[in-house]
């Protein structure tokens, strides 16, 4: 089998995972140097409160022998697990061994406290590509209307391990995010979070962008924003202004009226679905061909809107990712099932080709969605022969 059929087959259990999640517990990595040596994982998933006492460790994540990332979600009732033996690890289904796992290293910044005591790991987290990626709070306005997504859910683990309502300063993420370049060589960083009112959000992002200058004493930063689409379009330009390099806002579905059906908040809040669309392109121009992206939750609409969508907005300079629809505990599509895994590895395959046809780099990929764990970026790699 070649190297390329190798990592198609890992990723393969890769969507698998994501959907039937893996039946570990932190006891199953008693042996390995969790918060010291090796990442843990820093929040807590929802679903983990009834099983596990706030504090406990497990990974951020685990890589395959081909090194793709896997996230752990932990479900009860999966086929996967993990099986430990002189200090090696495994990931088992059904109890039959499938492979060697191993985990990514602890950064420094993790043992370090900003000025006001507040641990660095609560304020960012840290991926291997050295991107120091901050999640402001865990507030959504459209929540609080009861207007979120249906596909997300309102968290029962925020405060716990430092997830909560409250945002998390500018003067914090400054220092942390110096402190990852000093120790840990980050070149890149990302902001996200919940969903904001417009004003509200503009006026933190550009207070984030000042501290992000004063900090490292840097011009240009190296940094994308993730927002909602502004209902004055011209604010892209003062994101542009203020220092970030790219942006990302995140359409989540292509057809029009699944999208006011799934996202009614969004829909409502931010001018439409064609003001939405309307918004990338303007972002396209003001940032750049391959500096603006939009992702889409695949599994929540069909394949040919979904790729109509993709098409779309990479001929506008946009560049489309996809992440899996995982029905969520506490949503309102829990119980719904995701497209098989067959579905899956085929949008990812087309949407592979477009990308490469529209002459989006690895680099532009990357830089508007920062993640080491997308199904879209496995691909792009595994096509490009970059992993």
């Amino acid at each position: 089998m070649s190297k390329k059929d190798e990592l198609y087959k890992e990723l393969e259990l890769k969507i698998r995972i994501e959907q039937e999640g893996v039946n570990v517990l932190p006891k199953d990595f008693k042996n390995l140097a969790l918060g010291t040596e090796f990442l843990e994982r820093v929040y807590i998933d929802p679903e983990k409160l009834t099983k596990f006492v706030p504090g406990t460790l497990l990974p951020a994540y685990v890589y395959t022998p081909h090194h793709l990332s896997i996230g752990f979600r932990w479900e009860g009732k999966s086929p996967f697990s993990v099986e430990e033996e002189d200090g090696h690890f495994f990931l088992t289904e059904n109890k039959s061994r499938l492979f060697e796992l191993s985990f990514p290293k602890r950064p420094k910044f993790y043992n370090e406290n900003t000025a006001d005591g507040v641990p660095m790991r609560w304020i960012a987290n840290f991926t291997e590509s050295k991107t120091v990626r901050v999640s402001y709070s865990n507030q959504c306005s459209l929540q609080d209307k009861g207007l979120d997504c249906k596909f997300c859910h309102g968290d029962p683990a925020r405060n716990h391990n430092g997830l909560s309502d409250q945002m998390k300063n500018p003067k914090q993420i400054g220092e942390t995010y110096k402190r990852a370049i000093d120790l840990d060589g980050a070149v890149h960083f990302q902001l996200t979070g919940g969903f904001l009112p417009e004003r509200r959000e503009v006026e933190y992002y550009l207070d984030i962008a000042d501290a992000l200058r004063e900090a490292t004493g840097l011009e240009n930063f190296h940094a994308n924003a993730c927002v909602g689409s502004p209902l004055d379009l011209s604010v892209f330009d003062n994101y542009k202004e203020a220092g970030f390099e790219t942006i990302a806002s995140n359409l989540e579905i292509w057809d029009e009226g699944i999208f006011k059906a799934i996202c009614p908040g969004k829909f409502q809040e931010c001018g439409g679905w064609k003001h939405w669309v309307e918004g990338l392109v303007y972002a396209a121009k003001v940032f750049g061909h391959g500096n603006v992206g939009s992702n889409f939750v695949a599994g929540l609409e069909p394949k040919s809107s979904l790729l109509a969508g993709v098409q779309y907005l990479a001929e506008n300079g946009v560049v489309p990712s996809i992440s899996l629809f995982r029905p969520i505990p506490g949503s309102d599509l829990w119980g719904h099932r995701s497209p098989d895994v067959e579905w899956h590895l085929n949008v990812g395959t087309e949407i592979f080709k477009i990308l490469d046809a529209n002459k989006f780099t690895w680099d532009n990929l990357w830089h508007v969605t920062p993640s080491d764990g997308m199904i879209t970026q496995d691909i792009f790699r595994i096509e490009k022969g970059l992993i």
